[in-house]
Protein backbone atom coordinates (compact mmCIF):
# COMPACT_ATOMS: atom_id res chain seq x y z
CA UNK A 1 0.00 0.00 0.00
CA UNK A 2 1.31 3.15 -1.20
CA UNK A 3 0.35 6.36 0.94
CA UNK A 4 -0.37 7.72 -3.00
CA UNK A 5 -2.80 5.20 -3.58
CA UNK A 6 -6.35 5.36 -3.31
CA UNK A 7 -6.33 2.24 -1.09
CA UNK A 8 -4.99 4.31 1.35
CA UNK A 9 -5.94 7.72 1.08
CA UNK A 10 -9.54 6.72 1.11
CA UNK A 11 -9.53 3.53 3.36
CA UNK A 12 -6.22 3.00 5.32
CA UNK A 13 -6.07 6.75 6.76
CA UNK A 14 -9.37 7.69 7.14
CA UNK A 15 -10.12 4.41 9.21
CA UNK A 16 -6.57 5.24 11.61
CA UNK A 17 -8.08 8.71 12.08
CA UNK A 18 -11.43 7.49 13.02
CA UNK A 19 -10.29 4.51 15.37
CA UNK A 20 -7.27 6.80 16.62
CA UNK A 21 -10.16 9.17 17.59
CA UNK A 22 -12.16 6.39 19.29
CA UNK A 23 -9.27 5.79 21.32
CA UNK A 24 -8.01 9.09 22.72
CA UNK A 25 -9.97 8.71 25.58
CA UNK A 26 -8.12 5.33 26.85
CA UNK A 27 -5.17 6.24 27.63
CA UNK A 28 -1.70 6.41 25.50
CA UNK A 29 -1.40 2.56 25.97
CA UNK A 30 -4.48 2.06 23.99
CA UNK A 31 -2.94 4.68 21.10
CA UNK A 32 0.00 2.26 21.30
CA UNK A 33 -2.06 -0.97 20.31
CA UNK A 34 -4.01 0.98 17.94
CA UNK A 35 -0.77 2.38 16.04
CA UNK A 36 1.10 -1.07 16.44
CA UNK A 37 -2.05 -2.83 14.96
CA UNK A 38 -2.58 -0.35 11.88
CA UNK A 39 1.76 -0.23 11.33
CA UNK A 40 1.64 -4.45 11.36
CA UNK A 41 -1.49 -4.35 8.97
CA UNK A 42 0.43 -1.42 6.49
CA UNK A 43 3.58 -3.87 6.47
CA UNK A 44 1.85 -7.22 6.27
CA UNK A 45 0.39 -5.73 2.86
CA UNK A 46 3.65 -5.70 1.08
CA UNK A 47 4.00 -9.41 1.88
CA UNK A 48 3.58 -12.14 4.73
CA UNK A 49 7.19 -13.09 4.50
CA UNK A 50 8.49 -9.36 5.38
CA UNK A 51 6.31 -9.40 8.28
CA UNK A 52 7.77 -12.13 9.31
CA UNK A 53 11.39 -11.58 8.68
CA UNK A 54 10.89 -7.81 10.58
CA UNK A 55 9.43 -9.78 13.19
CA UNK A 56 12.38 -12.02 13.58
CA UNK A 57 14.98 -9.31 13.62
CA UNK A 58 12.67 -7.19 15.94
CA UNK A 59 12.73 -10.26 18.39
CA UNK A 60 16.07 -11.04 17.84
CA UNK A 61 16.97 -7.22 18.81
CA UNK A 62 14.95 -7.02 21.98
CA UNK A 63 16.25 -10.56 23.37
CA UNK A 64 19.98 -8.37 22.95
CA UNK A 65 18.64 -5.29 23.82
CA UNK A 66 17.68 -6.99 27.59
CA UNK A 67 21.60 -8.84 27.68
CA UNK A 68 22.61 -5.53 26.98
CA UNK A 69 20.82 -3.39 29.74
CA UNK A 70 21.33 -6.01 32.28
CA UNK A 71 22.28 -4.82 35.72
CA UNK A 72 26.49 -5.41 36.18
CA UNK A 73 27.99 -5.82 39.38
CA UNK A 74 29.68 -3.07 39.78
CA UNK A 75 30.39 -1.82 36.82
CA UNK A 76 33.02 1.14 36.66
CA UNK A 77 31.41 4.64 35.69
CA UNK A 78 33.89 4.79 32.57
CA UNK A 79 32.22 1.66 31.20
CA UNK A 80 30.71 3.11 27.66
CA UNK A 81 31.79 3.27 24.53
CA UNK A 82 33.96 6.21 24.24
CA UNK A 83 34.63 8.78 20.82
CA UNK A 84 36.71 6.14 19.18
CA UNK A 85 33.96 3.63 18.75
CA UNK A 86 32.95 0.32 20.63
CA UNK A 87 35.76 -0.11 23.02
CA UNK A 88 35.09 -0.07 26.86
CA UNK A 89 37.40 1.72 29.34
CA UNK A 90 40.23 0.18 30.47
CA UNK A 91 41.02 -1.05 33.76
CA UNK A 92 43.78 -1.29 36.33
CA UNK A 93 46.21 -3.93 35.57
CA UNK A 94 46.93 -4.42 39.23
CA UNK A 95 43.95 -4.63 40.88
CA UNK A 96 42.87 -8.48 40.64
CA UNK A 97 39.71 -10.55 41.56
CA UNK A 98 40.33 -12.08 44.89
CA UNK A 99 41.55 -15.56 45.05
CA UNK A 100 42.96 -14.57 41.22
CA UNK A 101 46.78 -14.61 40.77
CA UNK A 102 48.51 -12.27 38.11
CA UNK A 103 49.99 -15.81 35.80
CA UNK A 104 45.63 -16.57 35.82
CA UNK A 105 44.81 -12.75 35.28
CA UNK A 106 47.71 -12.62 32.70
CA UNK A 107 45.69 -16.05 31.14
CA UNK A 108 42.57 -14.67 31.24
CA UNK A 109 43.15 -11.35 29.84
CA UNK A 110 45.03 -13.44 26.62
CA UNK A 111 41.87 -15.13 26.16
CA UNK A 112 39.69 -12.14 25.92
CA UNK A 113 39.60 -11.01 21.93
CA UNK A 114 38.51 -7.62 22.65
CA UNK A 115 40.98 -5.27 23.40
CA UNK A 116 40.28 -3.02 26.70
CA UNK A 117 39.20 -5.58 28.98
CA UNK A 118 39.27 -4.65 32.46
CA UNK A 119 41.02 -7.24 35.18
CA UNK A 120 38.66 -5.90 38.03
CA UNK A 121 35.37 -8.54 38.63
CA UNK A 122 33.33 -6.39 36.35
CA UNK A 123 36.01 -6.49 33.47
CA UNK A 124 34.89 -9.69 32.03
CA UNK A 125 31.25 -8.63 31.95
CA UNK A 126 32.52 -5.12 30.40
CA UNK A 127 34.29 -7.57 27.45
CA UNK A 128 31.04 -9.33 26.95
CA UNK A 129 28.75 -6.47 26.46
CA UNK A 130 30.82 -5.27 23.87
CA UNK A 131 31.14 -8.75 22.55
CA UNK A 132 27.21 -9.15 22.41
CA UNK A 133 26.75 -6.04 20.87
CA UNK A 134 29.26 -7.01 18.08
CA UNK A 135 28.15 -10.07 17.29
CA UNK A 136 24.12 -7.77 17.24
CA UNK A 137 25.43 -6.11 14.84
CA UNK A 138 26.54 -8.21 12.73
CA UNK A 139 23.21 -10.30 12.94
CA UNK A 140 21.59 -7.34 12.16
CA UNK A 141 24.22 -6.67 8.88
CA UNK A 142 23.88 -10.31 7.94
CA UNK A 143 20.07 -9.97 6.51
CA UNK A 144 20.86 -6.65 5.02
CA UNK A 145 24.01 -8.23 3.11
CA UNK A 146 22.12 -11.21 1.47
CA UNK A 147 19.22 -9.67 0.10
CA UNK A 148 20.55 -6.22 -1.28
CA UNK A 149 24.21 -7.81 -1.73
CA UNK A 150 24.23 -11.31 -2.47
CA UNK A 151 23.71 -11.08 -6.08
CA UNK A 152 26.08 -8.39 -6.39
CA UNK A 153 28.69 -10.49 -5.03
CA UNK A 154 27.94 -13.48 -7.02
CA UNK A 155 28.00 -11.62 -10.43
CA UNK A 156 31.49 -9.93 -9.48
CA UNK A 157 33.08 -13.34 -7.74
CA UNK A 158 31.19 -15.28 -10.75
CA UNK A 159 33.20 -12.50 -13.38
CA UNK A 160 36.54 -12.49 -11.26
CA UNK A 161 36.67 -16.39 -11.77
CA UNK A 162 35.39 -16.46 -15.55
CA UNK A 163 32.24 -18.45 -15.16
CA UNK A 164 28.77 -18.07 -15.34
CA UNK A 165 26.32 -18.75 -12.50
CA UNK A 166 22.47 -19.48 -12.14
CA UNK A 167 22.21 -17.12 -9.31
CA UNK A 168 18.65 -15.97 -8.55
CA UNK A 169 18.61 -12.80 -6.36
CA UNK A 170 16.14 -13.15 -3.24
CA UNK A 171 13.84 -10.25 -3.32
CA UNK A 172 14.91 -7.12 -1.07
CA UNK A 173 12.12 -6.55 2.06
CA UNK A 174 10.60 -3.27 1.91
CA UNK A 175 12.41 -1.13 4.30
CA UNK A 176 15.50 -2.92 5.44
CA UNK A 177 17.99 -0.70 4.51
CA UNK A 178 16.09 1.97 6.95
CA UNK A 179 15.08 -0.50 9.89
CA UNK A 180 18.39 -2.05 10.18
CA UNK A 181 20.13 1.12 10.69
CA UNK A 182 17.42 2.11 13.00
CA UNK A 183 17.71 -1.44 14.81
CA UNK A 184 21.48 -0.28 15.08
CA UNK A 185 20.97 2.93 16.80
CA UNK A 186 18.71 1.42 19.06
CA UNK A 187 21.01 -1.39 20.04
CA UNK A 188 24.06 1.01 20.75
CA UNK A 189 21.74 3.26 22.93
CA UNK A 190 20.86 0.63 24.94
CA UNK A 191 24.65 0.00 25.61
CA UNK A 192 25.81 3.45 26.61
CA UNK A 193 22.89 2.88 29.08
CA UNK A 194 21.16 6.00 26.97
CA UNK A 195 17.77 3.80 26.40
CA UNK A 196 16.18 1.31 28.84
CA UNK A 197 14.27 -1.51 26.44
CA UNK A 198 10.47 -0.94 27.75
CA UNK A 199 8.84 -4.25 26.42
CA UNK A 200 8.57 -5.87 23.34
CA UNK A 201 5.45 -4.18 21.95
CA UNK A 202 6.98 -0.06 22.48
CA UNK A 203 10.40 -1.71 20.69
CA UNK A 204 8.18 -3.23 17.61
CA UNK A 205 6.04 0.40 17.92
CA UNK A 206 9.14 2.40 17.47
CA UNK A 207 10.78 0.24 14.82
CA UNK A 208 7.77 -0.71 12.44
CA UNK A 209 5.57 2.64 12.72
CA UNK A 210 4.15 2.76 9.14
CA UNK A 211 4.85 6.50 8.66
CA UNK A 212 8.49 6.07 8.37
CA UNK A 213 9.47 1.88 8.26
CA UNK A 214 9.29 1.68 5.16
CA UNK A 215 11.93 4.71 3.51
CA UNK A 216 12.46 6.71 6.63
CA UNK A 217 12.90 9.58 8.47
CA UNK A 218 15.91 7.13 10.10
CA UNK A 219 14.60 8.01 14.31
CA UNK A 220 16.18 7.23 16.75
CA UNK A 221 14.78 6.09 20.08
CA UNK A 222 15.79 8.86 21.84
CA UNK A 223 13.58 11.11 19.73
CA UNK A 224 10.45 9.30 19.61
CA UNK A 225 10.57 7.42 23.23
CA UNK A 226 9.00 10.42 24.94
CA UNK A 227 6.60 10.84 22.66
CA UNK A 228 5.30 7.49 22.66
CA UNK A 229 5.09 7.79 26.37
CA UNK A 230 2.52 10.67 25.82
CA UNK A 231 0.33 9.37 23.02
CA UNK A 232 -3.21 11.46 23.17
CA UNK A 233 -5.67 12.24 20.73
CA UNK A 234 -5.66 14.53 17.45
CA UNK A 235 -5.54 18.14 17.90
CA UNK A 236 -7.29 20.47 15.28
CA UNK A 237 -3.63 22.55 14.87
CA UNK A 238 -2.18 18.96 14.26
CA UNK A 239 -4.59 17.69 11.77
CA UNK A 240 -4.50 21.09 10.48
CA UNK A 241 -0.83 20.86 9.93
CA UNK A 242 -0.41 17.58 9.09
CA UNK A 243 -3.36 17.74 6.16
CA UNK A 244 -0.78 20.65 5.01
CA UNK A 245 2.19 19.04 4.71
CA UNK A 246 0.78 15.65 3.71
CA UNK A 247 -0.99 17.68 0.80
CA UNK A 248 2.46 19.29 -0.01
CA UNK A 249 4.23 16.03 -0.37
CA UNK A 250 1.83 13.73 -2.21
CA UNK A 251 1.67 17.20 -4.43
CA UNK A 252 5.46 16.99 -4.81
CA UNK A 253 5.65 13.16 -5.38
CA UNK A 254 2.17 13.03 -8.38
CA UNK A 255 2.84 16.35 -10.13
CA UNK A 256 6.74 17.39 -10.32
CA UNK A 257 8.60 14.28 -9.62
CA UNK A 258 6.06 11.34 -11.69
CA UNK A 259 5.71 13.75 -14.19
CA UNK A 260 9.27 14.48 -14.08
CA UNK A 261 10.38 10.73 -14.36
CA UNK A 262 8.41 10.25 -17.86
CA UNK A 263 11.06 12.26 -19.27
CA UNK A 264 14.38 10.81 -17.15
CA UNK A 265 13.27 7.69 -17.91
CA UNK A 266 13.86 8.23 -21.66
CA UNK A 267 16.79 9.76 -21.49
CA UNK A 268 18.13 7.11 -19.23
CA UNK A 269 16.58 4.06 -20.68
CA UNK A 270 17.97 5.50 -23.90
CA UNK A 271 21.51 5.62 -22.67
CA UNK A 272 21.38 2.08 -21.19
CA UNK A 273 20.30 0.55 -25.01
CA UNK A 274 23.11 2.51 -26.95
CA UNK A 275 20.28 4.66 -28.65
CA UNK A 276 21.27 7.84 -29.46
CA UNK A 277 20.91 10.93 -27.54
CA UNK A 278 22.31 14.65 -28.23
CA UNK A 279 23.87 16.75 -25.63
CA UNK A 280 21.04 18.80 -25.09
CA UNK A 281 19.32 16.05 -24.52
CA UNK A 282 21.18 14.54 -21.75
CA UNK A 283 21.25 17.40 -20.23
CA UNK A 284 17.95 18.16 -19.59
CA UNK A 285 17.49 14.63 -18.90
CA UNK A 286 19.96 14.65 -16.09
CA UNK A 287 17.90 17.78 -14.99
CA UNK A 288 14.96 15.92 -15.02
CA UNK A 289 16.25 13.17 -12.61
CA UNK A 290 17.64 15.75 -10.68
CA UNK A 291 14.69 16.81 -9.35
CA UNK A 292 12.69 13.80 -9.73
CA UNK A 293 14.42 12.63 -7.04
CA UNK A 294 14.20 15.37 -4.77
CA UNK A 295 10.60 15.98 -4.48
CA UNK A 296 10.30 12.59 -5.02
CA UNK A 297 12.22 11.63 -2.01
CA UNK A 298 11.13 15.12 -0.23
CA UNK A 299 7.18 14.35 -0.94
CA UNK A 300 7.62 10.77 0.97
CA UNK A 301 9.37 12.64 4.16
CA UNK A 302 6.61 15.58 4.14
CA UNK A 303 3.88 12.91 4.14
CA UNK A 304 5.52 10.84 6.51
CA UNK A 305 5.91 13.48 8.86
CA UNK A 306 2.39 15.02 7.64
CA UNK A 307 1.42 11.48 8.98
CA UNK A 308 3.00 11.86 12.29
CA UNK A 309 1.66 15.51 13.02
CA UNK A 310 -2.30 14.15 12.60
CA UNK A 311 -1.11 11.34 15.28
CA UNK A 312 0.79 14.21 17.27
CA UNK A 313 4.12 12.94 16.56
CA UNK A 314 7.17 15.49 15.31
CA UNK A 315 9.59 13.15 12.51
CA UNK A 316 12.93 14.73 12.63
CA UNK A 317 13.01 16.66 9.77
CA UNK A 318 14.96 15.42 6.81
CA UNK A 319 15.46 17.90 3.73
CA UNK A 320 16.55 21.64 4.24
CA UNK A 321 16.45 22.81 0.78
CA UNK A 322 19.59 21.17 -0.49
CA UNK A 323 19.86 22.28 -3.46
CA UNK A 324 20.34 25.91 -1.57
CA UNK A 325 23.74 24.31 -0.31
CA UNK A 326 26.55 26.43 -1.40
CA UNK A 327 29.15 23.56 -1.17
CA UNK A 328 28.99 19.37 -0.47
CA UNK A 329 29.69 19.81 2.97
CA UNK A 330 26.40 22.24 3.51
CA UNK A 331 24.52 19.90 0.40
CA UNK A 332 25.19 16.55 3.24
CA UNK A 333 24.04 18.93 5.80
CA UNK A 334 20.70 19.27 4.45
CA UNK A 335 20.03 16.24 2.31
CA UNK A 336 18.94 12.88 4.04
CA UNK A 337 19.82 14.48 6.79
CA UNK A 338 18.72 11.80 9.00
CA UNK A 339 21.06 9.51 6.89
CA UNK A 340 23.70 11.98 7.33
CA UNK A 341 23.86 12.24 11.01
CA UNK A 342 23.51 8.56 11.14
CA UNK A 343 27.04 8.09 8.84
CA UNK A 344 28.42 10.71 11.00
CA UNK A 345 27.78 9.32 14.65
CA UNK A 346 27.61 5.48 13.49
CA UNK A 347 31.01 5.30 10.95
CA UNK A 348 32.52 8.49 10.92
CA UNK A 349 33.26 9.61 14.40
CA UNK A 350 34.06 5.88 15.19
CA UNK A 351 36.23 5.37 12.46
CA UNK A 352 38.51 8.44 13.96
CA UNK A 353 36.61 11.64 12.68
CA UNK A 354 39.03 14.34 12.60
CA UNK A 355 41.02 14.26 15.58
CA UNK A 356 43.74 12.15 14.06
CA UNK A 357 45.32 15.17 11.79
CA UNK A 358 43.62 16.40 8.26
CA UNK A 359 44.77 13.30 6.23
CA UNK A 360 42.84 10.97 8.98
CA UNK A 361 40.09 13.19 8.34
CA UNK A 362 39.63 12.87 4.56
CA UNK A 363 39.98 9.45 4.74
CA UNK A 364 37.31 8.67 7.19
CA UNK A 365 35.10 10.95 4.70
CA UNK A 366 36.26 9.11 2.25
CA UNK A 367 35.19 5.68 4.07
CA UNK A 368 32.05 6.91 5.39
CA UNK A 369 30.41 8.26 1.82
CA UNK A 370 31.66 5.14 0.22
CA UNK A 371 30.10 2.89 2.52
CA UNK A 372 26.93 5.62 2.35
CA UNK A 373 27.24 4.97 -1.41
CA UNK A 374 27.09 1.23 -1.31
CA UNK A 375 24.32 1.53 1.04
CA UNK A 376 21.92 2.80 -1.49
CA UNK A 377 21.99 0.11 -4.03
CA UNK A 378 24.23 -2.70 -4.69
CA UNK A 379 26.28 -1.85 -8.01
CA UNK A 380 29.49 -0.12 -9.22
CA UNK A 381 27.14 2.87 -9.89
CA UNK A 382 26.19 3.19 -6.02
CA UNK A 383 30.01 2.66 -5.10
CA UNK A 384 30.98 5.34 -7.61
CA UNK A 385 28.37 8.15 -6.42
CA UNK A 386 29.75 7.34 -3.01
CA UNK A 387 33.43 7.96 -4.24
CA UNK A 388 32.82 10.98 -5.58
CA UNK A 389 30.82 12.50 -2.62
CA UNK A 390 33.60 11.50 -0.33
CA UNK A 391 36.52 13.30 -2.98
CA UNK A 392 34.32 16.56 -3.29
CA UNK A 393 33.37 16.50 0.97
CA UNK A 394 37.53 15.94 1.32
CA UNK A 395 38.11 18.65 -1.15
CA UNK A 396 35.26 20.87 0.34
CA UNK A 397 36.99 20.66 3.64
CA UNK A 398 40.36 20.93 2.47
CA UNK A 399 39.61 24.24 0.51
CA UNK A 400 37.88 25.83 3.84
CA UNK A 401 40.54 24.74 5.79
CA UNK A 402 42.66 26.76 3.78
CA UNK A 403 40.91 29.89 3.46
CA UNK A 404 39.60 29.97 7.02
CA UNK A 405 39.62 33.42 8.81
CA UNK A 406 41.15 34.87 5.79
CA UNK A 407 40.26 37.92 3.18
CA UNK A 408 39.62 35.33 0.84
CA UNK A 409 36.89 33.72 2.96
CA UNK A 410 34.99 37.39 3.39
CA UNK A 411 35.08 38.06 -0.20
CA UNK A 412 33.46 34.37 -1.03
CA UNK A 413 30.34 35.41 1.77
CA UNK A 414 29.15 37.93 -0.32
CA UNK A 415 26.08 37.59 -1.81
CA UNK A 416 27.22 37.18 -5.74
CA UNK A 417 29.54 34.66 -4.95
CA UNK A 418 27.52 32.46 -2.89
CA UNK A 419 24.77 32.63 -5.51
CA UNK A 420 27.67 31.17 -7.88
CA UNK A 421 28.61 28.79 -5.52
CA UNK A 422 24.75 27.12 -5.07
CA UNK A 423 24.85 26.91 -8.49
CA UNK A 424 28.27 25.20 -8.83
CA UNK A 425 27.42 22.96 -6.34
CA UNK A 426 24.15 21.97 -8.08
CA UNK A 427 26.10 21.26 -11.42
CA UNK A 428 28.39 19.19 -9.31
CA UNK A 429 25.29 17.45 -7.82
CA UNK A 430 24.28 16.80 -11.11
CA UNK A 431 26.59 15.30 -12.90
CA UNK A 432 27.07 12.66 -9.27
CA UNK A 433 22.95 11.72 -9.73
CA UNK A 434 23.85 10.88 -13.36
CA UNK A 435 25.87 7.73 -12.09
CA UNK A 436 23.41 7.20 -9.57
CA UNK A 437 20.51 6.92 -11.73
CA UNK A 438 22.15 4.74 -14.43
CA UNK A 439 21.83 0.99 -13.97
CA UNK A 440 25.17 -0.12 -15.58
CA UNK A 441 28.64 1.67 -15.97
CA UNK A 442 27.89 1.74 -19.92
CA UNK A 443 24.75 3.54 -19.60
CA UNK A 444 27.06 6.00 -17.23
CA UNK A 445 29.53 6.41 -19.70
CA UNK A 446 27.01 7.14 -22.70
CA UNK A 447 25.37 10.01 -21.04
CA UNK A 448 28.47 11.55 -19.82
CA UNK A 449 30.21 11.15 -22.99
CA UNK A 450 26.43 12.73 -24.60
CA UNK A 451 26.85 15.42 -21.90
CA UNK A 452 30.41 16.52 -22.34
CA UNK A 453 31.49 15.69 -26.38
CA UNK A 454 27.71 15.40 -28.42
CA UNK A 455 26.51 14.98 -31.12
CA UNK A 456 24.55 18.47 -29.43
CA UNK A 457 23.28 19.15 -33.01
CA UNK A 458 20.62 17.09 -35.38
CA UNK A 459 23.69 17.90 -38.15
CA UNK A 460 26.57 17.08 -36.23
CA UNK A 461 24.60 13.56 -35.10
CA UNK A 462 24.09 13.59 -39.27
CA UNK A 463 20.27 13.85 -39.01
CA UNK A 464 18.66 16.01 -41.76
CA UNK A 465 15.06 17.20 -41.00
CA UNK A 466 12.54 19.65 -42.60
CA UNK A 467 12.13 22.21 -40.75
CA UNK A 468 9.51 23.84 -42.93
CA UNK A 469 6.22 25.21 -41.07
CA UNK A 470 7.74 25.15 -37.64
CA UNK A 471 7.58 28.25 -34.94
CA UNK A 472 11.05 29.37 -34.07
CA UNK A 473 10.72 27.31 -31.15
CA UNK A 474 9.94 24.46 -32.84
CA UNK A 475 13.06 24.80 -35.30
CA UNK A 476 15.31 25.25 -32.25
CA UNK A 477 14.01 21.71 -30.39
CA UNK A 478 14.66 19.83 -33.85
CA UNK A 479 17.86 21.19 -33.79
CA UNK A 480 18.80 20.18 -30.20
CA UNK A 481 16.69 17.87 -29.29
CA UNK A 482 16.31 15.53 -32.32
CA UNK A 483 15.56 12.32 -31.47
CA UNK A 484 11.68 13.42 -29.40
CA UNK A 485 12.75 12.48 -25.83
CA UNK A 486 11.34 15.85 -25.21
CA UNK A 487 8.01 16.62 -26.56
CA UNK A 488 5.92 20.12 -26.20
CA UNK A 489 6.06 22.49 -23.19
CA UNK A 490 5.22 20.42 -20.25
CA UNK A 491 8.91 19.05 -19.60
CA UNK A 492 10.48 22.77 -19.80
CA UNK A 493 7.35 24.02 -17.98
CA UNK A 494 8.16 20.92 -15.13
CA UNK A 495 11.68 22.19 -14.82
CA UNK A 496 11.10 25.91 -14.36
CA UNK A 497 8.19 25.24 -11.50
CA UNK A 498 10.93 22.61 -9.84
CA UNK A 499 13.91 25.17 -10.18
CA UNK A 500 11.19 28.24 -8.75
CA UNK A 501 10.61 25.81 -6.19
CA UNK A 502 13.81 25.32 -5.24
CA UNK A 503 15.33 28.37 -4.92
CA UNK A 504 13.16 31.03 -4.91
CA UNK A 505 10.53 29.02 -2.14
CA UNK A 506 11.15 28.38 1.54
CA UNK A 507 10.67 24.60 1.69
CA UNK A 508 7.71 22.48 3.88
CA UNK A 509 9.45 23.44 7.28
CA UNK A 510 9.71 26.81 7.03
CA UNK A 511 6.54 27.16 5.41
CA UNK A 512 4.90 25.62 8.48
CA UNK A 513 7.34 26.56 11.13
CA UNK A 514 9.81 29.40 10.33
CA UNK A 515 12.78 29.76 9.25
CA UNK A 516 15.78 28.54 11.77
CA UNK A 517 16.67 31.94 13.00
CA UNK A 518 13.28 32.88 13.96
CA UNK A 519 11.61 34.60 11.49
CA UNK A 520 9.02 33.07 9.31
CA UNK A 521 8.78 33.35 5.18
CA UNK A 522 5.99 35.86 3.28
CA UNK A 523 4.37 32.53 2.42
CA UNK A 524 3.59 31.04 5.39
CA UNK A 525 1.00 28.56 6.34
CA UNK A 526 -2.01 30.16 8.55
CA UNK A 527 -5.57 28.25 9.28
CA UNK A 528 -6.81 30.34 7.03
CA UNK A 529 -9.82 30.32 4.03
CA UNK A 530 -7.50 31.36 1.49
CA UNK A 531 -4.78 28.25 2.98
CA UNK A 532 -7.84 25.73 2.96
CA UNK A 533 -8.89 27.01 -0.80
CA UNK A 534 -5.66 26.34 -2.08
CA UNK A 535 -4.95 23.22 -0.51
CA UNK A 536 -8.34 21.65 -1.59
CA UNK A 537 -7.78 22.76 -5.08
CA UNK A 538 -4.28 21.26 -4.85
CA UNK A 539 -5.68 18.03 -3.21
CA UNK A 540 -8.31 17.94 -6.05
CA UNK A 541 -5.92 18.28 -8.85
CA UNK A 542 -3.38 15.53 -7.33
CA UNK A 543 -5.95 13.51 -6.56
CA UNK A 544 -7.06 13.26 -10.32
CA UNK A 545 -3.14 12.31 -11.09
CA UNK A 546 -2.87 9.47 -8.03
CA UNK A 547 -4.21 6.77 -10.64
CA UNK A 548 -0.21 6.09 -12.17
CA UNK A 549 0.51 4.21 -8.79
CA UNK A 550 4.23 5.25 -9.04
CA UNK A 551 6.42 3.39 -6.70
CA UNK A 552 8.60 5.85 -4.72
CA UNK A 553 12.28 5.43 -5.49
CA UNK A 554 14.26 5.33 -2.16
CA UNK A 555 11.87 2.03 -1.65
CA UNK A 556 14.67 0.28 -3.93
CA UNK A 557 17.28 1.29 -1.53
Amino acid sequence: MLFNSYSFLFLFLPLLLLCWRLASGYGATRLSLVLLLFSVVFYALWGLPFLLLLAVILGMNYAFALALAAPEQAAPASDDIDNEGLIPAEGDPNDLPEGETPLLAKKRKRLCPFRGCSLKRTGAWACSRKGLLTLALILNLLPLLWFKYSWFFAQNLALLMGTEWNFTPPGLPLGISFYTFIQIAWLVSVYRRQVVPQGFSRHALFSACFPYVISGPIVRYEQMGPQLDDLSGSTSEGLAQGFTLFTIGLAKKVLLADGLAVYANAVFNAAEKAFPISGAEAWLGSFCYTFQLYFDFSGYTDMAIGLGLMLGLRLPENFDSPYKATGIVDFWRRWHITLSSWLRDFLYIPLGGNRKGRFMQYRNLFLTMLIGGAWHGAGWTFIIWGALHGAMLSTNHFFRACIKGSLLERVLATLPMRLFFILFTFMCINLGWVVFRTVSLDGASAMYGAMFTGPFTAQAAGLTADHAGLSAAGTLAAQWLPNNYFQGWMPFALLGISMVLSWAFPNSHELLHGRRDGTRPLLSWRPSAAWAAGLACLAFVTLILVSRKATFLYFQF
